[in-house]
């Protein structure tokens, strides 16, 4: 962290007297963070500059003694530099060019609310928001190139996936338009025993997103060495629209002794389309592209769901003196996928796909040369990569629904117990459970399951057979004959068990104390074989090794021994000390939450493993494969130097090297202090200082490393560094605050 300033304001009062009041509001924030192993062309380090302004204003008109409204409005502008730390986690080389950046184009909030006391038992509100988020991360000023041009095709990003390195350009070119229109009115109704609940809210709008790249594509190498080409369906313009996400509850609270039961339910109705779209030729579609609307009414089942959502809780005074009380409750969920419904249905969804590198040149762009470096010769046209494996890429390939297809859901359940130790200190344990149902499943029924053929390579890391699939020639290319439907409980699931402890303790003088402890897991199912529509359109046996957390399924292709619990402590209190100053500290000691871990990057069917990953920290090393890569030189296997696998029909693979669970990320440990005094100046005017202090400990945990082998298994045998570090904790630091009120 280099930099960080944060300045805010507020000014309010009556415009009229007990009937109007205003408050102003404004805040500028502005964050220096420096970026691991990446440096500009003078030897300084990268820096990723952010600045938000935001200003606000709020009216609070009471109508009558009985009836209120409040109007608000906030108004952000966003600007970032060089994503050089939020773009990926890579390495820039030379930021200046082959990062992105954010300029700010129109974000805002506009909200209302009434509020009406209309009988001493009835509460009535009703209220309506505006959300508008529109902005653009795209190329520095001479980096984007006219497509179809020899600097079009010569200045695509090139991403070394070893080194977690890129160059040339920043990624794919974003530009957004979000508009989110939201109305809801509830009403609650309170008599003795009961506390009535009842409403119904909805939302809609547009989530447009267009995608520009150079060269529709990103040239990948290991170490310098070309490896593939990350193609793109670039350009897209893709209309999603939100039409209802409706939902009208009721709920009602029952106190009966020493029983309190709340009972709700919730019918929901979700509608989502895809507006008319066109697009131009891209290198890897075929053009011009003009797709009619697409709804529930064009492809039935698509959307238009109507669930109900049912909930229950029960607290319980176990011995009647308000002391100890047991909690429980279920409830079921539905998933909140809005617009992405129709993601499999839309032609327009930005998607990639990996093809073989074939005449390859011999060098990949290292250099810090301001005006950018090319590998030698052309290197980049399209005679020099393989075919696309799935030849209908960005295209539209129709999708057979099930009559029977239905909205993924979650069943939640809690159990636990609440325990006063004594006045003011307070102990909660409670366990949770979560379970995913119906998750979404495509099968091309075009490429069964004979159409794979195994094959054996070696794990270059401990020279274990590793079983791989190819696919056979005649197989190649066809067109899909998609269907989709939901995945079998038994092939794709995803389960969370969480326990919690906690102590609360409000002691005398104003002392506070919170301690909380945490344990938790995910045991993730993803043996589906579920396919991608805009992409290969492939049910790729290779996803099935340590496809079951579980260890239970396809443990011959990847033996999984068990995904272990990771655990949280924090600590936070705050302690008055003499001549009104306080004293505030917080420890927070948990697992760096990585997203490394995942079975195939950029594979959506993967989603359940990508969740594990990020809840639990697990730690990977993949390795990609094509017709030509060859072992590392220093491997531990029986052929290195040679070829991997040349029969890869399918063009390219990405193999995991070590099992899910089995290499963990580091813990992070961080102490914070803090100290803050309050100056009362006449009765009108207060000042409070505060001194703060992050990292005491200057704790320097590694939050994201590279995990792709390349030339070299050096990295991550045992007693190896793992990858190159892209990103580690902030030091320490200090902040000063002083904040008047008058």
């Amino acid at each position: 962290m280099q930099r960080i300033e944060d300045f805010d304001g507020s000014l309010g009062g009556p415009l009229k007297k007990d009937k109007l009041w205003f408050l102003l509001s404004g805040r500028k924030q502005l964050t220096f963070v420096q970026a691991a192993n990446s440096f500009y062309l003078d030897g300084k380090p990268g820096v990723e500059r952010s600045y938000i302004y935001s200003g606000g204003l709020r009216l609070t008109y009471q109508i009558n003694s009985k009836n209120k409204f409040a109007a608000m409005w906030t108004r952000d502008w966003k600007t970032k530099e060089q994503d050089v730390v939020t773009g990926g986690q890579v390495t820039d080389i030379n930021p200046l060019v082959s990062s992105l950046e954010r300029s700010p184009k129109m974000y805002y909030v506009l909200q209302g609310r009434w509020t009406g006391t209309l009988t001493p038992r009835l509460l009535v509100q009703a209220g309506a928001t505006l959300t508008k988020l529109d902005y653009n991360i795209l190329y520095h000023a001479g980096v984007g190139k006219t497509p179809f041009t020899p600097e079009w095709f010569a200045n695509a990003q090139e991403l070394d996936l070893a080194l977690n390195a890129r160059s040339i350009a920043g990624a794919v070119n974003t530009y957004s338009k979000y508009d989110r229109y939201l109305w809801n009115t509830s009403a609650t109704y309170v008599t003795g025993s009961h506390q009535i609940k009842f409403g119904i809210q909805d939302t809609f709008g547009i989530a447009q997103v267009d995608n520009v790249a150079n060269g529709d594509a990103i040239y990948q190498y290991t170490n310098g060495v070309p490896l593939s080409i990350l193609a793109y369906n670039t350009p897209t313009y893709s209309k999603p629209r939100l039409n209802h996400d409706l939902g009208i509850y009721g709920t009602d609270t029952w106190h009966i002794n020493r029983l309190t039961v709340t009972a709700g339910v919730r019918w929901e109705y979700l509608s989502a389309q895809v507006d008319a779209q066109s697009a131009p030729a891209g290198r890897f579609t075929a053009g011009p592209r003009n797709f009619p609307k697409i709804d529930c009414s064009v492809i039935k089942g698509m959307s238009c769901f109507k669930n109900w959502s049912p909930r229950i809780g029960f607290v319980y005074d176990l011995f009647g003196n308000h002391k100890t009380a047991v909690k429980a409750g279920i409830g079921k969920f539905n998933s909140p996928i809005a617009a992405g419904v129709v993601t499999n249905f839309n032609p327009m969804t930005l998607r990639n796909q990996t093809i073989q590198w074939l005449n390859r040149p011999t060098t990949a762009c290292q250099s810090h040369d301001p005006i950018g470096c090319y590998p030698h010769g052309n290197g980049f046209g399209d005679g020099d990569i393989g075919p696309n494996p799935n030849p209908r890429f960005g295209q539209i390939n129709t999708v057979n629904l099930d009559p029977n297809f239905r909205r993924e859901y979650q069943w939640q359940y809690n159990v636990g117990v609440q325990r006063e130790l004594r006045r003011g200190v307070t102990m909660n344990f409670i366990w949770f459970h979560q379970g995913n149902y119906q998750a979404i499943h495509v099968d091309n029924n075009a490429v069964p399951l004979s159409a794979w053929t195994p094959f054996t390579i070696y794990n270059p890391l401990d020279g274990t057979p590793v079983t791989v699939y190819n696919l056979l020639p005649t197989y190649f290319g066809l067109t899909p004959d998609l269907h989709q439907t939901n995945a079998p409980q038994s092939r794709r699931s995803n389960v969370y068990n969480g326990y919690e402890f906690s102590v609360n303790a409000r002691l005398p003088r104003g002392v506070f104390v919170l301690a909380g402890w945490t344990i938790d897991r995910i045991l993730d199912r993803g043996c589906d074989m579920n396919t991608d529509p805009l992409s290969t359109a492939l049910n790729d046996p290779n996803s099935l090794r340590y496809c079951d957390h579980n260890g239970k399924l396809y443990q011959d292709l990847g033996r999984i021994d068990g995904i272990p619990y990771r655990n949280e402590f924090k600590l936070q209190t705050n302690v008055p000390v003499k001549w009104g100053v306080e004293v505030n500290l917080s420890l927070y000691s948990d697992p760096v939450f990585s997203t490394n871990y995942t079975v195939s990057p950029g594979n959506i069917a993967q989603a359940g493993a990508v969740l594990a990953g990020q809840v639990q920290g697990f730690k990977t090393v993949l390795w990609p494969i094509t017709p030509t890569v060859r072992y590392p030189a220093d491997c531990n296997c029986p052929n290195p130097g040679g070829l991997v696998d040349p029969g890869l029909t399918q063009g390219a693979e990405t193999i995991m090297l070590v099992p899910p669970g089995s290499r963990l990320t580091p813990r992070l440990n961080q102490f914070d202090l803090g100290f803050r005094k309050v100056f009362h100046i006449r009765e009108k005017f207060t000042i409070m200082s505060e001194a703060q202090f992050f990292n005491v400990i200057n704790s320097n945990a590694v939050l994201t490393e590279s995990y792709t082998l390349g030339s070299s298994i050096k990295p991550y045998v045992a007693g190896g560094p793992g990858g190159r570090p892209t990103a580690v904790l902030n030091p320490r630091m200090t902040r000063l605050n002083l904040q008047f009120k008058f």
